[in-house]
């Protein structure tokens, strides 16, 4: 067996990597009355689409550090979108959760970045869609689990 098809995957995920950043940035993926930068998207997104969740737990989601999700997070609720909560758990830590306008934002975005995905794959078939979101959930479990411990903390 040769490595062609492991460098011409490696080729695609650098062309994954440009295009998607570019398809961001030109698809008017934002809602005009609240404006949100990708990494608050997703941020937004875990807490509004996965519940109140404590910083560590958001940090490790999100492959980022400490720091970055804090910072990420203050903004968030600098704008309205989230807010802390005490820990039942643990009443010395908080849980951050979305606002009621928080997760009406994160509605919004979604409903952008789904329409967004429904225009790019127009001409996919509903069983090409669901193979590829298997494989690629398959591909992040990979990556996620062969990780060395402590890395995905990069900053951002």
């Amino acid at each position: 067996m040769t490595d062609d098809e492991y460098i011409a995957i490696g080729q695609q995920f650098g062309l994954f990597f440009r295009r998607a950043e570019r398809f961001y940035q030109t698809a008017q993926l934002d809602v005009p009355a609240r404006p949100l930068e990708r990494a608050a998207y997703g941020v937004l997104a875990r807490i509004a689409g996965g519940g109140p969740q404590r910083l560590s737990t958001l940090a490790g989601g999100l492959c980022v550090d400490l720091s970055t999700v804090s910072r990420q997070v203050g903004a968030l609720e600098a704008a309205g979108l989230v807010r802390r909560t005490p820990d039942p758990a643990d009443r010395r830590a908080s849980l951050i959760e979305a606002t009621d306008t928080g997760a009406d934002v994160f509605v919004q975005h979604r409903n952008k970045w789904v329409g967004a995905l429904r225009e790019l794959m127009a001409d996919w078939t509903t069983a090409e869609r669901q193979e590829f979101a298997r494989l690629f959930a398959r591909l992040n479990d990979a990556m996620e689990k062969n990780a060395p411990a402590g890395a995905g903390m990069e900053k951002e």
